[in-house]
Order: structure tokens, then C-alpha cells, then sequence
């Protein structure tokens, strides 16, 4: 009888691991928007477009296959669309960066920081989920769900996530409108285990994959997506309060509603060579080559070199 069991057993087992074998291989990953599963670390960036722009970035790894050494702090690439402005939020008449140079795929997952492919002007707002700093919290930002991922890796060591990001562009915008974020789990021979972090922008269909589809913008800005550039929004960040102003001479009392419109702050002063006929600018007097001819060196707002043609230069 033991042998029997054992048996029967053993018979389970080969039926049970051929139907998850045959099962895998009738997946098609591709119509899935998924890598297919091979049991190693993969990471696809898509091509630039005929505009330069970001199309898309794919990675699927375990929990060990992410970066041991820290992000370099600083990014030099300029996804095309690239400018920025200090704007007020809140009604304490604070100011923050508009934007970020956003990663599709976090450097957490995979390692890149400064690959073109993998960047794309994004709000502070939708990057990091605040206008300043970091807010994990607010479902609008990437930072929730990078950071619940990363989670999900670190306690499924034996799992991996097949994550991938795309922007959307409206026609030749050079700023995506919105983010797509696909996610999913893969067990060891490669069976979907869906994600979900509670969050109502998710979106889990048969499979067990998980969509949320992120705007990006910021309240505090009117965005032009086709530029890049940016004016104040009229509708303030924060509530305000009323003020009750003292009785006038006729004994009528007036209340008004204080608030305090963000107002914007250009990024700083640039600086061109040969006159302003250089194709280049620069942020910085100190980082312009040991040759230049300081005496011919104009400096104008980022906006008035943009507007002239000018690029920022790869050299700083």
C-alpha cells in the first residue's frame, strides 16, 4: 500500500509539473506586453522616435539582481522637451523645481541614471508624488508604486517582476501626457502572481496583471506639452483662509478670500559664447572651457536661448 502511494504520488507530480510546463509555453508574452520568462535578468529599452522621445522601458529581475552601488546624484542627459521653473506651491509662497528628469524604470530596479532612453520630463508632482521632497503615500506619483514593488521583490526573493513603463505623447508633443505602469509577478517556473497595493488606479485583468495609467502634470502649473514650457496655474495648491477685514464708516463689514497664485521663477541665468552665436549654453561661468573668450560671453534667461535655437551643452 506504502508503495502504492508512493506511486500514485510520484504520478501526480509528473502530471501536475507537465500541465504548469505546457501551460508557460502556450503563454504568449508578447501580446501580453511581457518579457518571455527565461530565468534571468532582462531589460529592453524602445528606440528613440523620429522626435528623439522616450518610447518605452521593460525589465524583469528578482530581488537580487538589483543595484548594489548608489545612484550617481547628478543627470546630464536632457530628454528632449527639457526645461524647468521654480514655482510657488502651498500659500506660504514656497517654491520647487516643476520638473525632474523621470526615470521610466527606477535606478532601484535598474541601475541606469543617466541613459536617455530610460528619461522623460516628468512633474515632481508625478515623479516623486510632491512638489518638494518625496511623498510615497500620494497613488499619483511613480514613488508609491516603485517603492511597494520594490517591496514586493524584497519579500518574494524567489519571485520576479516583470515591470514595464511607457509614456504617452499626444501627436508631436514633446512631453508625455500620461504614464503607463504594467506590473506582475513570475514564480520560479514562471506562473503569473498578480500585485495589487490597493491603490484605485489599479487595474487587474484576467491574467492577474496589474495597469495604472499616471497624468502627468501639477496643480500648480499650466503645462505645454508641445514645448515643454510652463506658466503658474490660477487654482492655488493649498486652501486658504478667510479674512475678515474691520467694520467700515458706514457699518458694513466686507470678507474676502485671501490667496496667493503661484507665481514662477525661470531657471537660472545662461550663458553663450562668441556673442550669443554659439549653439550651445551653459548654466555655469566656472564650467565653460579654459579657451573661451570671456569678453564675448552674453547671458540671457533659458527661455531666450531656447527661443534662439540654443541647446544646452552635453558638457555639463
Amino acid at each position: 500500500m506504502k508503495r502504492l502511494k508512493l506511486l500514485l504520488f510520484f504520478i501526480f507530480t509528473l502530471i501536475f509539473s507537465s500541465s504548469l510546463v505546457k501551460a508557460n509555453q502556450n503563454i504568449d508574452y508578447q501580446s501580453l506586453n511581457l518579457l518571455p520568462f527565461n530565468g534571468s535578468k532582462q531589460i529592453v529599452l524602445g528606440e528613440f522616435d523620429h522626435l528623439g522621445r522616450a518610447t518605452s522601458a521593460h525589465i524583469q529581475l528578482q530581488d537580487k539582481d538589483e543595484p548594489k552601488k548608489r545612484r550617481e546624484p547628478r543627470i546630464k542627459y536632457n530628454p528632449v522637451g527639457w526645461h524647468n521653473y521654480k514655482m510657488s506651491y502651498g500659500n506660504q509662497g514656497k517654491k520647487s523645481w516643476l520638473f525632474n528628469r523621470g526615470h521610466l524604470i527606477g535606478y532601484q530596479f535598474s541601475g541606469l541614471t543617466d541613459e536617455g532612453k530610460n528619461l522623460v520630463p516628468l512633474t515632481a508632482w508625478t515623479n516623486s508624488g510632491n512638489y518638494k521632497g518625496m511623498d510615497d503615500s500620494n497613488i499619483e506619483g511613480m514613488l508609491y508604486y516603485e517603492n511597494r514593488l520594490d517591496s514586493w521583490l524584497a519579500t518574494h526573493p524567489n519571485f520576479w517582476l516583470d515591470y514595464k513603463v511607457t509614456p504617452v505623447y499626444t501627436g508631436d508633443e514633446l512631453v508625455p501626457r500620461q504614464l503607463i505602469l504594467q506590473y506582475v509577478g513570475l514564480d520560479e517556473t514562471g506562473n503569473f502572481i498578480s500585485i495589487k497595493f490597493g491603490s484605485p488606479k489599479e487595474s487587474v485583468d484576467g491574467y492577474g496583471i496589474t495597469t495604472v495609467i499616471l497624468d502627468n502634470y501639477s496643480k500648480n502649473a499650466t503645462i505645454d506639452y508641445l514645448k515643454g514650457t510652463a506658466t503658474p496655474s490660477l487654482v492655488p495648491t493649498e486652501t486658504s483662509s478667510q479674512v475678515t477685514t474691520p467694520a467700515s464708516a458706514e457699518g458694513t463689514v466686507s470678507e474676502t478670500t485671501q490667496s496667493v497664485q503661484p507665481n514662477t521663477q525661470l531657471a537660472p541665468v545662461v550663458y553663450i559664447a562668441r556673442n550669443g552665436s554659439a549653439d550651445v549654453y551653459w548654466y555655469s561661468l566656472d564650467n565653460m572651457p579654459s579657451n573661451t573668450n570671456f569678453s564675448r560671453v552674453v547671458q540671457m534667461s533659458e527661455e531666450e536661448a531656447l527661443n534662439l535655437g540654443k541647446r544646452h551643452t552635453s558638457k555639463e
